[in-house]
């Protein structure tokens, strides 16, 4: 079921797509002018056609590809570059450079990322071969981790999140292009087209540089527009980083959403609609203690409370009670990991027990004892005032049966009265169901016009950009076929290699020789990145198995 439900997304994303494409084709779409005779010429040339044809956009849509090209950006590249020419000529500069030094690790973490795999492979392999190994030292531990993680839709990456893929990947393939198209006007070399293109889950851009023109440059003229790609993808992997370190939250709470560091507690983003917290918990309330432990410190107290080792939680404190009560039985109290709530029809009762006396234990109503706000607490039975109190805390030894008290505080525009938008909510179930069906941020508006889920948003699209930018910065520069490194490799050599005192323009002998170290580096790179590629994916889909 899982299969066909990610094919039909999968579907859904291309219906969704086509129709955008099909829209976008008949609101732009203008009939052609015109076309103007070419008039005789000896010389081949290609034909004179009007400029309202030359300016239409191409669309190249097949199966699960939508292709679009364009020279309407042209004209505002170069016109970027002619603003500060100077600043761009320095800019691309330590480009190259940076780009240069990027190659350099991109070796060295491909090379680590290969003997990982190779690592893991061996000990899968060595593993089930023999018959006798416990179960247990199959499983993957910290060691096992790869460098590159694949990202599947539907497999490694939730559904959920295939916005946040398309777009992240967008973004990192936009800026990596633009990088190029902007360092070939700065060389003075124009750009003949740009585009987009979605190819099955994979979004793109590209750019076409005219290569005559390009070959005709100084090589490292020629590495700067080359490398200016993962130069820029390096740019927005700072930006990104820079934003999730303290920007992103700088910039949220000028404009509305309020910080909860210093203040404690966490601020509610989303509930799932199958929890039964969704109807009591709504977006912007701000959670502050779970039974007795205040969220001072935010989302660590947050995630520390709820990600017990043995999945239980134990109360220091009990609640003073009267010893005589209305008498529910004791089939409450009969709890295993097959009943966690005990075996009794009454859902309104839970299982208490003494502090002091684990054996004594009775069934006792839920909501007056754990829901209340005033009922005295207590350490031992003596902190009780009179005889016919006990202090008791609710009896959980069931990892699925753990009771928790939420102490929330309710939005001001969903409850205006003061006294009324503090709240305890009970939750009974595992801890980590909290977790999973919860999801809060440190962020929260003040206003209700702002839409709570902003920030978790941004942080989602930033995180994916930082991931992808990288990798694509470090993939893209490595000395492989087809990758840009193929192509700054042979115009770092040719630097390298050409004498001090020889032209500009590179000598056949310095080029054949050059030819020949780079042809010999890019093979054994291409079957390196070949072997972490697959190798990646072999290792991401054992891990989901």
């Amino acid at each position: 079921m899982e299969l066909i439900s990610v094919i039909w997304q999968f579907l859904l994303l291309w219906i969704f797509i086509y129709i955008f494409v099909f829209l976008i084709q008949f609101f732009t779409t203008k009939n052609p002018g015109p076309r103007r005779t070419a008039p005789h010429s000896v010389l081949p040339t290609f034909s004179i056609s009007s400029s309202n044809e030359v300016e239409r956009d191409q669309w190249s849509i097949k199966l699960f590809q939508v292709k679009y090209t364009t020279h309407r950006l042209n004209s505002f590249f170069q016109r970027l570059t002619q603003l500060a020419p100077w600043f761009w000529k320095a800019w691309f500069h330590i480009g190259a450079l940076a780009a240069s030094v990027t190659m350099v690790v991109g070796m060295v973490v491909i090379v680590y990322a290969g003997l990982k795999i190779l690592s893991s492979l061996t000990r899968i392999i060595s593993v089930d071969q023999s018959q006798h190994v416990k179960r247990e030292l199959v499983e993957p531990n910290n060691g096992d981790e790869q460098v590159f993680l694949p990202m599947i839709p539907g497999v490694t990456l939730p559904m959920s999140h295939i916005g946040y893929y398309l777009l992240a990947l967008t973004v990192c393939g936009l800026f990596h292009e633009a990088g190029h198209a902007m360092a070939s006007f700065a060389e003075g070399v124009p750009i003949q087209s740009s585009g987009m293109f979605v190819m099955y889950l994979y979004p793109g851009a590209f750019v076409n540089i005219p290569d005559q023109q390009l070959q005709a440059l100084a090589p490292f003229r020629q590495l700067k527009i080359i490398c200016a790609g993962v130069w820029h993808n390096l740019v927005l992997y700072l930006f990104a980083s820079l934003s999730l370190a303290g920007g992103l939250k700088l910039l949220l709470i000028l404009i509305g959403w309020q910080s909860l560091e210093g203040q404690g507690g966490v601020s509610v983003v989303h509930i799932r609609t199958n929890s039964p917290l969704a109807t009591h918990l709504p977006p912007a309330t701000l959670i502050y203690q779970l039974d007795d432990t205040a969220l001072t410190h935010n989302i660590e107290d947050w995630n520390t409370f709820l990600f017990k080792e043995d999945g239980r939680h134990t109360l220091e404190q009990g609640f003073c009670v009267s010893k005589t009560h209305e008498n529910y039985g004791d089939k409450c109290c009969d709890i295993d990991d097959t009943n966690p709530f005990g075996r009794s029809p009454n859902a309104t009762i839970s299982c208490f027990q003494s502090i002091e006396t684990a054996l004594d234990k009775q069934c006792l109503s839920t909501l007056p004892i754990l829901a209340s706000k005033d009922i005295p607490r207590c350490k031992e039975a003596s902190d009780c005032h009179g005889p016919e109190m006990s202090c008791v805390i609710p009896y959980t030894p069931s990892a699925a049966g753990q009771v928790v008290r939420i102490y929330a505080q309710i939005p001001s525009w969903v409850e205006s009265e003061e006294a009324d938008r503090r709240r305890i909510f009970i939750f009974e179930g595992e801890l980590v169901d909290i977790w999973e069906s919860v999801k809060v941020s440190i962020l929260s508006p003040q206003f209700w016009i702002l839409p709570v889920s902003l920030p978790h948003i941004l942080e989602l699209i930033l995180r994916y950009i930082s991931s992808f930018t990288i990798a694509l910065a470090l993939l893209n520069i490595l000395p492989a076929f087809k990758l840009d490194g193929e192509f700054a490799l042979e115009q770092l050599l040719i630097s390298f290699m050409q004498p001090t005192d020889a032209s500009l323009v590179t000598t056949t002998r310095t080029y054949r020789a050059t030819k020949q170290v780079q042809d010999s580096i890019v093979k054994i790179t291409s079957i390196v990145v070949g072997f972490v590629i697959v190798g990646s994916l072999v290792m991401g889909l054992l891990s989901v198995v």
